[in-house]
């Protein structure tokens, strides 16, 4: 499986007040801007240099461009101010929000993404980070984040969805929709158990590897929930590149597997969101490592 690959808007065809609050907040012209891929977000994502040398990194959206991603910004925003002090996330600088366009500065950090397939050396040293990570989010920081099961509610019950269109599943999983949906609602009341802070949307284009830091990036999709959630999501990723030692025999990490592979596959039989050309494709590829997943945990 790739890397998940959107379109980006160009720094210079960002809005102008937005650029100027950039140089405004940087404090020197900007002289150079880098637009990086990864991720799905249609706005910008640029590395820049300004003419004092300063570097930093812009992300950027307007309702034109999605109208739900600004939204998202604001969730991003509210998480990174809680935990952007640990050295596993990229430090905040600035935010802007004119009521339409949301903008943050963020630290530049000169590192790669992990290639996909991922290699057992980067596998290893990201998912012992994510350990690390996920005790220094035990209990969460942000009190107000909200609950992983109750903002992700319809994503995760859409195997309701698989039934009610009758949309047609690989032939092993054919017939058994009902006893899935069922396990995904025990996975549901499973994520209910708001342990720590997860990132809830972890894969290897949300992240970067320096020579002594793994940097997890992109935290618009936070939310409460058990300690096992971002292991269980990230290992997903990391399926078909490397073999790894399975989570134990619990059911309510098999019926998040059931949730997540549920959402996905009735999420890529559906029209691209707006700005999102090529989010379905990406879905429906991961939806079926999920699915082999779920077979596994449930034969």
């Amino acid at each position: 499986m790739a890397h998940a690959l959107g379109t980006r808007l160009a720094y210079e065809q960002a809005p102008g007040r937005v650029r100027a609050w950039v140089e405004d907040s940087l404090g020197s012209a900007v002289v150079s801007a880098s637009t990086q891929v990864g991720g799905f977000s249609p706005g910008v994502a640029a590395r820049l240099v300004t003419a004092s040398g300063r570097r930093a990194f812009v992300k950027g959206v307007g309702p034109e461009l999605n109208p739900d991603t600004p939204t998202l910004f604001r969730r991003e925003i509210a998480a990174m101010q809680a935990i952007s002090p640990l050295p596993q996330v990229p430090r905040l600088y600035e935010v802007y929000d004119d009521g339409e366009w949301v903008a943050m500065l963020l630290e530049d950090i000169d590192g790669r993404l992990p290639p996909h397939p991922w290699d057992r050396a980067d596998a290893d040293r990201v998912l012992g980070a994510l350990a690390d990570l996920t005790e220094a989010l035990t209990p969460s920081p942000w009190p107000d984040a909200p609950v992983a099961a109750v903002r992700s509610e319809g994503f995760l019950s859409r195997w309701d969805l698989v039934i009610a269109d009758n949309l047609p599943v690989p032939d092993w999983a054919a017939g058994r929709e009902e006893e899935f949906a069922e396990l995904a609602r025990t996975g549901m009341r499973a994520l209910a158990k708001t342990e720590a802070l997860a990132h809830w949307d972890l894969r290897a284009d949300n992240l970067i590897l320096t020579d002594d830091r793994v940097v997890f990036i992109d935290w618009a999709h936070a939310a409460a929930a058990p300690t096992w959630a971002d292991p269980v999501i990230l290992r997903a990723d990391m399926r078909g590149s490397l073999t790894l030692p399975d989570f134990p025999d619990d059911d309510g990490i098999t019926g998040f597997i059931a949730a997540f592979s549920g959402g996905l596959w009735w999420g890529s039989a559906q029209p691209a969101p707006p700005g999102l050309p090529t989010m379905r494709s990406w879905q429906r590829e991961f939806a079926l490592v999920c699915l082999d997943w779920l077979r596994e945990r449930v034969t």
